[in-house]
This record gives structure tokens, C-alpha cells and sequence, in this order.
């Protein structure tokens, strides 16, 4: 896919492709190709869970004071991470060995999705120009000055909470 169609419509598997789908129908001439799947994340937040098979967010749960539910605990297999929004922000949720960590989604280098990007252990890659972040802590790894916010998680039965 060209750099244009890229920044109109998203990543194949992204937000802003999975809210063109949600807007035009889902197809049409001037729709770019087919996605790729869709991680739960991603899809329970554009159609409330339940897409592809994966549990949606239990809705019989109270989290603790602040926090809010974002998905199933088996909505993100370890070493997957998805965007969620939650409160109006699109934050990043990743699973690391069965631990949730949650992060903002926009790269500070270029407002990169990093929802969409690649994760390996707790390093993660940003999917626009490669910048890396621990998502346990913030750090940038390529530019110490550079950090992302974090937000804290908690594990209520079955439902991942965040804290914003």
C-alpha cells in the first residue's frame, strides 16, 4: 500500500482502517483491499468485542475506583498488542508473558500508532520510523530524552483494567 493510502486509511490491521470499514460499510470501489485480521483489541473497540472469535470486555465487573474495563484477559494473547479507546483516548494495551501493560498510542517521534507496532518481551517497535519503548516502563530506547506515558493496570477476574 503507497504511503498516501497508508496515512488517509490506516495500516491494514489498524484503528483508523477498522473505522473506515465501520463508516463506508465495509467495502466499495473506492475502499482500499481487503484487512488483515484484526486483533481483538481492536476490533472490541470499534464493534464491543466478540469479533474474530475473542472474548469481549466483561461487562459484570467492577473495577476498582478510577480504572475502567478494556477487554477480556483472553482478548490478547501474550506477545499481542491492540488499541483500545477508553474515556475518548486511544491508548495501546500489551500482553507480555500473561502481564497487561498499557501505554498512549501516539509515538512522540511522529504520532506512530504504536498499538500497531511489533512486540518482542517488553520492547516494543514503533511501526512508523522504528523507534523502540519498554512498555513497562516509558522509556525510549533509541532516544533517552523521548518517553511515552504509562497507566496502570489491574486484573479484575477476567477483565483487564486501566487507569487513566
Amino acid at each position: 500500500m503507497g504511503l498516501v493510502q497508508t496515512l488517509i486509511f490506516g495500516r491494514e490491521n489498524g484503528i483508523r482502517r477498522a473505522l473506515f470499514r465501520a463508516l463506508t460499510g465495509g467495502g466499495g470501489a473506492a475502499a482500499p483491499a481487503a484487512p488483515a485480521p484484526e486483533s481483538n483489541a481492536r476490533a472490541a473497540s470499534r464493534d464491543g468485542g466478540a469479533a474474530n472469535g475473542r472474548p469481549e470486555a466483561p461487562r459484570d465487573v467492577t473495577p476498582p475506583e478510577g480504572y475502567e474495563v478494556v477487554l477480556h484477559r483472553d482478548g490478547l494473547v501474550p506477545g499481542e498488542i491492540g488499541e483500545v479507546i477508553i474515556a475518548g483516548t486511544a491508548i495501546a494495551v500489551a500482553n507480555v508473558d500473561g502481564t497487561f501493560y498499557a501505554i498512549q498510542n501516539g509515538c512522540p517521534h511522529a504520532d506512530g500508532p504504536l498499538g500497531e507496532g511489533s512486540l518482542k518481551g517488553t520492547q516494543l517497535t514503533c511501526p512508523y520510523h522504528g523507534w523502540q519503548f519498554d512498555v513497562s516502563t516509558g522509556d525510549c530506547l533509541v532516544n533517552p530524552e523521548a518517553r511515552i506515558q504509562t497507566y496502570d493496570v489491574a486484573i479484575e477476574g477476567d477483565a483487564v483494567c486501566v487507569k487513566l
